[in-house]
């Protein structure tokens, strides 16, 4: 005979068969397909695990692109333990009359933890989140 858990899995008991067990097993994955990590039907996921870091870049450090005008790049090292296989990058506009405005550059990888940003507007000043 099965037991149930806090969150509703049902965890067979050594001997069950298939009377139980599937069944069981059945209801699980029924289970697992529509639970949320709302903490009522999975453990409630906390903002502290979901890992990230910021970073800034700077305006002053813009520079003209080659043949590209009015396009200007910066090549960024991510910070350790980041690489741009793995990493999700998202950029924010930092001060002035746009400050907090989500912005899409272009970011090319450079290695395997540096990158290329290239943006129309030297005077930017950014805030960066990777995850």
């Amino acid at each position: 005979m099965s037991t149930t858990t806090t969150m509703g899995y049902k965890k067979p008991q050594t001997g069950d068969r298939g009377s139980s067990y599937f069944p069981d097993l059945e209801h699980n994955i029924d289970l697992s397909d529509s639970h949320k990590h709302d903490g009522t039907d999975g453990v409630k996921i906390n903002p502290k695990d979901l890992d990230h870091q910021i970073s800034t870049i700077a305006s002053a450090s813009w520079a003209a692109v080659s043949g590209q005008a009015g396009t200007y790049s910066q090549t960024i090292t991510m910070p350790t333990g980041y690489t741009m296989d793995t990493a999700l990058i998202y950029v924010w506009i930092n001060g002035g009359s746009d400050d907090g405005a989500r912005i899409y550059p272009s970011i090319v990888k450079a290695s395997s933890n540096t990158y290329t940003i290239y943006v129309n507007d030297n005077s930017l000043a950014l805030k960066v989140i990777y995850g």
